[in-house]
């Protein structure tokens, strides 16, 4: 009898171990670049209607010839990410106030449509956002 009660608890605590591991190990956003800092994964939220929309997950390609980002996003929440986005600078204080020291912004806006806006937010330190810092158009 003790015996049988020590195995399911033991199967309890093994399957709320890995149930804790599986959070801890996801609880982070993803980011990613590749070593020539053409590709990475980063964070992106629209911007400009005035609403206050959550940080999606995109897959972004830098396209410097013509300053522009081609972004991917997984699933039906990535649908409106979809598409080659012009970059346009760096994003107001008052848009990125959840944004960490060691995080950059990117102001973007959809090719084909300059009423529809985004924000691209990187980590300062990697290829891709050297990249997107040189890429930003000078302003006279």
């Amino acid at each position: 009898m003790i015996r049988g009660l020590l195995n399911v608890a033991s199967s309890a605590l093994f399957i709320s171990l890995l149930g804790f591991a599986m959070w801890w190990s996801r609880r982070g956003e993803r980011q990613w670049t590749s070593t020539d800092g053409m590709r990475c994964i980063c964070q992106m939220r629209i911007s400009g209607d005035g609403l206050e929309h959550p940080w999606r997950e995109v897959r972004l390609l830098i396209i410097p010839s013509l300053r522009a980002v081609a972004v991917t996003a997984k699933g039906h929440r990535g649908k409106p990410f979809r598409g080659t986005w012009n970059l346009l600078g760096i994003p107001h204080a008052s848009l990125i106030s959840d944004v960490r020291p060691d995080q950059q912004t990117f102001a973007v806006h959809k090719q084909g449509d300059t009423e529809q806006t985004a924000i691209v937010r990187i980590q300062s330190a990697s290829a891709s956002a050297a990249i997107m810092r040189n890429c930003l158009p000078e302003i006279f």
